[in-house]
């Protein structure tokens, strides 16, 4: 995996801290389908009325349970809004059909044809419903506020509303607990299901608006208050949380301030929905994502994975620049990194060495792409959409899904596979994109335009101080060896109905809280069975199992009920180049060796064999040598001469502070004083003597 270094020399040298990413890949669980918990849930739906009245709105309600289903209808001022019986419904003859006047016509023989003067008898742009059927007992109504962001004249005019109440498995497990919060004589609980498209059976969540309340009026309201306030509508944006507070709220504004109107109109027209979610490093960022098409229940294995990279040898590269010095020459060099400016740090960064926000989005985007299956790409990101900052990536969604029944164990690793594979290609095209742009340039000369940002470089003069032989420079750009592993470190169990706001995840030791809220009674010890197996069945790198990684609670390792837990202290081990061992926690699932450039160079310089020089300069040369010895020999002399005097001296010294005369009477033998003697041939008068004449010297006969 990845290149090799181009020399067989490798340097060993002290590694620095290792770089870590977090991520989180999500598989699904095959589940019974007649395992789960199933309530009363209530759909609805709106079709239009051929032949109706104008004016008028229809309501139809279905129950396939055997239970009457009960309406009663509200404006938006709080009104109850009359109803009529016996209003039929060709398409749904068995249905309890009802009849909402909007908005009634009386002639007017003043005008053209009789036209009609309308008075409306439902005003507002919403309409609130509560549901409930006959004979319950403790059932708290279904409320459905159902926002249209038109007048409901003009929506509803002509069209009717269906609700069917039936059997359905349930959306939360919420529902669970409040099932057992009732009397136990309390009647069969129902709760809302959501919003069925009659053209394309998708289904929308009851906690979200449906598509006919959407319009465009709605959203444009909802997007200038979001973009001025920070508050996101759940209603219109539900993987944008509202209730933040205000720091939050001011990071939001900041993210979409680059987001126009009418795009958030135009996608969420089409049917996707804006995400906004904090990122790894703290930062927010958003994207569009299609909506879920259904709210069936499922479990899912949410895996946490640690990709860390570890450096191991260092030693030169590729040739980047070679150059000659003629004998006597002299030039300046300029060695420049690809260390330029805010872009090009962005583009050479790499997951290996560096650890920004850069990084992280641009290796997130390279993981996501390897999936195959962009549909569960938009489920992994509808299943991690939030604004609290977790530190995990998001790594995909399994493409093959693990069975929980039937007494087969260890299907996930396939999926597990996937996700190795994967990750193993984005870290080398990661890798690969940052190492090819980052290039070390060494001029020769010094006429070089400098780029618009920081620029580091460094200038150093050269001189060639042979007289006969060309200097030879070779300079090569060093290279940096990657060990990467990625282990798991953690594995959770979690309900997911493909919507974000069903999300319910646990670790292992909640499993039997999170099956009993959502699988039946009969079903929870062989689907807890399964989830078992599959943990225990996960395999590391060499296909060995891990038993250390999954173990029972303390005191039951005989129950085969008992609850696991993923084993903090458990790790892994790999051996790197020159049998270094690499400890990490967890299952090591994939290992990889990566060489990537940096800015380091190494110089070698080495003299050419033809010697210039003909025998009579050589002789020169060797002249000039044998002069050169000769003066050495001298100073060398004069040296020791100096040496041995500053020896004497510190003896003295040494003599007179330790006031040693027996020493001193030695020394003053050893070294004898030369005596001075003043020596004055004849003296010469200048200078005339107070009143008297200048004497004159003798002379000599």
């Amino acid at each position: 995996m990845g290149t090799a270094l181009t020399s067989a020399a490798l340097m060993d040298h002290d590694l620095p801290e290792p770089t870590s990413y977090r991520g989180q890949h999500v598989i699904p669980l095959e589940v019974p389908s007649d395992a789960w918990l199933a309530y009363h849930g209530l759909s609805y739906w709106l079709d239009p009325i051929v032949d109706g009245q104008e004016g008028t709105c229809g309501i139809s309600l279905i129950s396939d349970d055997g239970l009457e289903l009960t309406c009663a209808v509200y404006d938006e001022a709080g009104r109850e809004v009359p109803l009529a019986d016996n209003f039929a419904d060709p398409r749904n003859p068995d249905a309890r059909s009802l009849l909402i006047v909007l908005r009634e016509g009386e002639p007017n023989p003043g005008t053209k044809a009789d036209e009609p003067v309308w008075t409306e008898r439902v005003r507002g742009n919403s309409l609130t419903f509560r549901f409930n059927y006959t004979g319950s007992r403790e059932v708290p109504d279904v409320v459905l506020p159902l926002e249209l962001g038109a007048p409901v004249v003009q929506l509803l005019d002509r069209r009717r509303l269906c609700f069917r109440l039936k059997s359905q498995p349930a959306t939360s497990t919420l529902l669970a607990q409040r099932d057992r919060d009732r009397l136990p004589s309390a009647s069969p609980l129902i709760y809302l299901h959501g919003y069925e498209d009659p053209d394309t059976g998708a289904e929308t969540i009851g906690t979200r608006l449906p598509p006919i309340a959407l319009t465009h009026e709605r959203i444009a309201a909802a997007w200038q208050t979001a973009k001025t306030t920070g508050y996101f509508d759940p209603t219109v944006f539900p993987n944008v949380p509202g209730d933040q507070d205000q720091a939050t709220r001011a990071g939001l504004i900041r993210t979409v301030a680059d987001l126009d109107e009418a795009t958030v109109v135009q996608q969420l027209s089409s049917g996707a929905r804006l995400v906004i979610r904090r990122t790894e490093t703290g930062s927010y960022t958003y994207r569009f994502l299609p909506a879920p098409s259904h709210c069936r229940p499922g479990l899912v294995l949410v895996e946490y994975y640690r990709l860390t990279s570890f450096p191991a040898r260092y030693g030169p590269g590729r040739t980047i620049k070679t150059f000659s010095l003629l004998p006597g020459e002299k030039t300046t060099i300029r060695v420049s990194t690809y260390k330029r400016s805010t872009e090009s740090l962005q583009k050479t960064a790499s997951i290996l060495d560096a650890s920004n926000s850069d990084t992280e989005s641009e290796f997130a985007r390279t993981v996501n792409s390897e999936q195959s299956n962009q549909d569960n790409a938009s489920r992994s990101f509808e299943y991690r959409v939030e604004t609290e900052a977790e530190g995990q990536a998001n790594w995909g969604w399994g493409s093959a899904s693990a069975k929980v029944a039937g007494g087969v164990s260890g299907s996930s690793n396939s999926a597990r596979q996937e996700l190795s594979k994967n990750l193993t290609n984005a870290v080398s095209r990661n890798v690969a994109r940052a190492s090819s742009r980052r290039e070390v340039q060494v001029d020769t000369s010094l006429d070089v335009k400098l780029e618009e940002g920081e620029e580091q470089a460094v200038e150093r003069t050269l001189e060639n101080i042979n007289v006969s032989r060309t200097l030879n420079f070779v300079f090569r750009q060093m290279n940096q060896e990657f060990i990467t592993l990625l282990h798991l470190v953690d594995v959770r169990v979690a309900f997911f109905n493909g919507h974000a706001e069903s999300r319910d995840e646990v670790p292992l030791t909640e499993l039997d809280r999170l099956l009993g809220d959502c699988l039946r009674p009969d079903r929870i010890a062989e689907v807890r069975d399964g989830i078992h197996r599959e943990v225990r069945a996960i395999r590391d790198l060499d296909g060995r199992a891990r038993p250390d990684f999954v173990q029972t609670v303390s005191g039951a390792e005989d129950d085969p009920a008992a609850a696991l837990f993923v084993d903090p202290d458990c790790s892994s081990s790999h051996a790197g180049p020159n049998s270094v061992e690499y400890t990490v926690p967890g299952v090591l699932v994939a290992a990889g060796r990566h060489i990537l450039r940096t800015d380091g160079i190494v110089v070698d310089a080495f003299l050419g064999e033809g010697n210039a020089l003909d025998d009579y300069s050589i002789g020169l040369q060797t002249q000039a040598v044998r002069a050169r010895q000769v003066e050495n020999s001298a100073g060398e002399a004069d040296s020791r001469l100096r040496r041995i005097e500053a020896e004497r001296l510190e003896l003295a010294l040494k003599i007179v502070a330790d006031n040693d005369s027996e020493r001193a009477a030695l020394y003053q033998q050893l070294f004898v004083r030369p005596q001075i003697v003043n020596q004055i041939d004849h003296a010469a008068v200048n200078s005339l003597p107070d009143n008297g004449p200048v004497s004159q010297p003798a002379s000599a006969n």
